[in-house]
């Protein structure tokens, strides 16, 4: 299957025009959900979006929106990003995130966190206040919480939706099985830990904002049953975010491993920038000619403003909003983008 939808950008005033996209994940998400998980879902989706329109409504910079969004993302169990992670194939979780700087090319991920609340601050640390690109397993907790991100106990992470896929997971990797988490259940999970329903994925935004620079952003927990210490695409610069104000701000989500051996989200800008495509023909190219079916999807926006979300799954939740108003969120193959004036 493939989906996917652009809006190509009305001739306008580029000093008042912001752009955002997010998404919570390619993948199959059954329309069998319950209708109350369903709404809650594009509420989540909704309340994150508005998070990045405050920021880019007020004249913000479009790191801070991307970054706002994410948090908002890691925050919500619906998402495997920060509270609703996947486990791994020993029964824990294992995080990972990054951003990029349009205007600057700058760039910071962390991967393997353990213990770090909100995975996309520690990647913005990483940006803002080291010499480094990346940082992995404990040092990057330990270089998070020496910055000032939040700190968590495992159990923060937990949610039954996942411990069930992880369940119906290891016996199909014939791996064993697991009785229970690496860590004890918590007690008080609230209403929110809904066991109904195969949610949310990786979460991503990419913005531009009204002075003309883009940035982008990636959360994610990871593959259920993923091995210990694997690291995806999510907290790779030119792999799962891309972010470069010549051409596009680009956030993947996917099977990590073929996004970077094909560097999907630097791709799309080296085929605007290289090959002089127009954004949605560089990411067509990346999604019917060098990904394969199911293998994931992206958004992007370049430096006019112009909007791409697509995939080759059956599902990707998505939402963009436009400072001229328009404003749209999608889960299914439902209408999303506008055709343009």
């Amino acid at each position: 299957m493939m989906s996917t939808a652009s809006y190509s950008q009305p001739t306008s005033d580029s000093q008042s025009t912001w752009v955002i996209a997010l998404h919570g994940g390619a993948g199959a998400l059954p329309r069998s959900l319950p209708p109350e998980v369903v709404a809650r879902y594009r509420n989540s989706l909704d309340r994150a979006l508005q998070c990045g329109i405050d920021v880019l409504s007020k004249g913000g910079k479009s790191l801070d929106a991307v970054t706002a969004t994410v948090v908002a993302l890691e925050n919500d169990p619906m998402f495997n990003a920060g509270r609703g992670a996947v486990f791994n194939a020993r029964g824990f979780h294992e995080l990972d995130a990054s951003i990029m700087d349009g205007q600057t090319l700058e760039g910071g991920g962390v991967a393997g966190l353990q213990r770090i609340r909100n995975p996309i601050l520690a990647a913005r640390l990483v940006m803002d206040d080291s010499h480094h690109v990346l940082i992995s397993g404990e040092e990057a907790d330990a270089f998070a919480e020496n910055g000032g991100c939040a700190t968590v106990e495992q159990s923060y992470y937990y949610t039954e939706k996942r411990w069930q896929q992880l369940q119906r997971a290891l016996p199909l990797m014939k791996l064993d099985p697991l009785s229970s988490p690496a860590y004890p259940i918590p007690t008080d999970l609230g209403p929110d830990n809904n066991p109904e329903g195969d949610t949310g994925e990786t979460v991503g935004c990419v913005a531009l904002d009204v002075h003309g620079n883009l940035a982008a952003a990636t959360s994610t927990g990871g593959r259920t049953a993923k091995r210990f210490g694997r690291i995806g695409d999510s907290p790779i610069l030119g792999a799962g975010t891309y972010a470069d104000n010549n051409t596009a701000a680009i956030s993947g989500t996917g099977i990590g491993e073929e996004y970077i051996r094909h560097s999907i989200a630097a791709r799309v800008s080296l085929r605007m920038e290289l090959a002089n495509n127009t954004l949605e023909e560089a990411c067509k190219n990346c999604l019917e000619q060098v990904l394969r079916p199911n293998d994931g999807g992206l958004i992007a926006v370049d430096y006019e403003g112009n909007l791409f979300l697509g995939t080759n799954t059956p599902t990707m939740s998505r939402a963009w909003a436009h400072s001229d108003g328009r404003r749209e969120c999608a889960i299914w193959d439902e209408p999303l983008l506008p055709k343009s004036n």
